[in-house]
């Protein structure tokens, strides 16, 4: 894919994958609330979407990387998030056709999204140390890996009000690092992004 179409869908599939995102955490919601069975499927079809859609997102930041920034890791990152998304995003396929258990299905998402979260440290160092992206972009990547590591640390000591403000507390810091990425694409004409070699300044 050509560049500058590249740039161009990596917006709106950020978009689609923070929508996505958003609503799955909605159905597990009420799916643990007890509202039905039904909403265990509908959060699993919703974070296969999530995860496809964010294969451009992370192919966009690979092309503009390029080789002059982070080379050979960007690109051993970018490989294995790409990897991750595509197990995560089957193993939960697989769950809702039946063909995986639910233990398996934890074994698929932890193998996926291991590095991921390498790429969002990626991201953020392209972001704070590479100035490819805005820094706002940077700063609340960082957030959301610290988000990660409190509602970790919180869900194994503890539950009930706690885990679950610490819990809207990532989903807020994620959605929000998710929007900047979106908009840092987005908002940026492509053949002037090409030429500078990168969004910050937009």
């Amino acid at each position: 894919m050509a560049t500058p179409d590249l740039y161009r869908l990596a917006g709106p599939s950020t978009w689609v994958a923070l929508v996505s995102l958003v609503l799955s955490g909605i159905a597990l919601g009420l799916f643990f609330g007890g509202a039905g069975s039904f909403w265990g499927p509908v959060n699993d079809i919703l974070i296969t979407v999530s995860a496809i859609t964010l294969i451009p997102v992370v192919l966009a930041v690979d092309r503009l990387a390029g080789w002059d920034h982070g080379a050979p890791w960007t690109r051993i990152i970018t490989i294995a998030a790409l990897v991750g998304l595509v197990v995560m995003a089957s193993g939960q396929t697989l769950l809702v056709l039946g063909r995986l258990s639910l233990e398996g299905s934890y074994v698929t998402g932890g193998v996926g999204l291991m590095p991921f979260l390498l790429w969002i440290v990626l991201v953020a160092a392209l972001s704070l140390a590479g100035g490819l992206l805005p820094r706002l972009v940077g700063w609340l990547a960082v957030a959301t890996l610290a988000a990660i590591v409190v509602e970790s640390v919180v869900a194994a000591v503890t539950g009930g009000p706690v885990l679950w403000a610490s819990t809207i507390g990532l989903v807020l810091i994620l959605v929000a690092w998710m929007a900047s990425l979106a908009m840092a694409f987005g908002s940026t004409s492509t053949s002037v992004a090409s030429a500078s070699g990168g969004l910050a300044t937009r």
